[in-house]
């Protein structure tokens, strides 16, 4: 659990890195800001594409084996992206870091939802999806304060020997045992796909909106936040901060919240998000305004991801663990590269803010109505 979410944050962490960097990175590769937020949606479109073949790679090869591949792989092009010196090059190694650290959310999910214990897994996959949708908090953080400390490339490379050590840790601590192997290999395929895009295709739904949200609204402070915020880097620092102890509020109170069916936790915890969001189209004009809305949106999240995690590994059974966890990793990183050109349409913080939580009241709605009456299988 440690060694997955530790290091889960600096995969993930890399969608969320430029975001800080955008003034740095349009610069050096010579273009304005907002071309420069391509250098997200670079990554998250080649990371949602890869997932969606992780399912077959972790089938031939093993899910230990692709993971430690995988990070392996993504160190050495992280070394690589300091180094672009024009707009295309560094789109492109972008896009390679998002090729190889697409397999980490949907096989750390499905290796999850194989190993860990019934009772025990809500707390689990909250621990986690806090610790990897965290990222988009840490993440930002983390390459701001870098950035004042080693440049923005030095950001880059100071992930490099995390990213080494956390793939020969993995290598180490996962079994090399694989349910889903083995299910997949004695059961029927038909069946399980058209559960998983009829059943599960809400929850598809949902977690891409989910992800839009969250790189929509932080691009959006970046780009269009208050200038007393924006051209403070300190103040900028604080606000990202400050929504950290919603995500550990979220893991504390996990073992309450598991008690709670998954489908109407993800529900309420839309509703909380939402809410949040709501707030920074309402009060994004300041910076306490935003500060708090943030800080209500992340607690709502920290729940978000555990409840659709569990409820898809639930639906899909071991068979299809796997592949509906590459699906899920597919939608949330599609949702992560269209958020980063959404504030683009609105040119301001509450445009996006109403828009984005509109849409996620629209989740709520399709949870409770796709819930009702639903049975869902006992866990195998």
């Amino acid at each position: 659990m440690a060694a997955i979410s530790l290091l889960g944050m600096v995969v993930v962490g890399q969608l969320y890195v430029a975001i800080p960097l955008l003034p740095d990175i349009a610069r050096a590769w010579g273009v304005d800001q907002d071309a420069a937020t391509w250098a997200t949606s670079a990554y998250a479109v080649t990371y949602a594409v890869i997932s969606l073949f992780s399912g077959g790679l972790a089938r031939r090869f093993g899910t230990r084996n692709v993971l430690v591949a995988g990070v392996g792989a993504l160190a050495v092009v992280t070394a690589f992206v300091p180094l672009a010196e024009s707009f295309g090059a560094g789109l492109a190694l972008r896009a390679g870091q998002g090729l190889f650290a697409g397999v980490y959310v949907p096989l750390v999910y499905a290796y999850l939802n194989a190993h860990i214990p019934a009772p025990k897994l809500p707390t689990a996959l909250t621990i986690v999806s806090a610790c990897m949708a965290g990222t988009i908090v840490v993440g930002q953080v983390e390459s701001q304060v870098l950035a004042a400390l080693v440049g923005w490339r030095g950001t880059f490379w100071v992930t490099v020997p995390l990213l080494v050590a956390g793939a020969l840790v993995l290598h180490r601590v996962l079994s090399s045992v694989d349910p889903a192997r083995t299910a997949d290999a004695a059961s029927g395929k038909g069946a399980g796909r058209r559960r998983l895009w009829g059943g599960l295709l809400p929850l598809y739904v949902v977690g891409l909106t989910c992800a839009s949200t969250m790189t929509a609204v932080y691009t959006s402070v970046q780009l269009y936040g208050p200038p007393e915020l924006v051209d403070d880097g300190r103040a900028m620092l604080t606000l990202r901060a400050t929504a950290v102890p919603a995500l550990v509020i979220g893991v504390l109170v996990a073992p309450l919240l598991g008690r709670i069916p998954a489908r109407p936790r993800g529900a309420g915890a839309f509703t909380v998000a939402a809410a949040g969001i709501c707030g920074t189209g309402l009060f994004g004009g300041t910076t306490t305004g935003l500060a708090a809305s943030l800080f209500l949106f992340m607690l709502g999240l920290a729940a978000i991801g555990p409840a659709i995690v569990q409820e898809i590994g639930t639906a899909a059974g071991p068979a299809n663990g796997v592949m509906a966890a590459a699906l899920y990793g597919f939608t949330l990183n599609i949702g992560g590269g269209l958020g980063a050109q959404i504030p683009l349409a609105f040119g301001e913080v509450r445009g996006v803010g109403l828009f984005m939580s509109a849409l996620l009241a629209g989740c709520v709605v399709l949870l409770v109505v796709t819930g009702r009456g639903r049975r869902t299988a006992p866990r195998a």
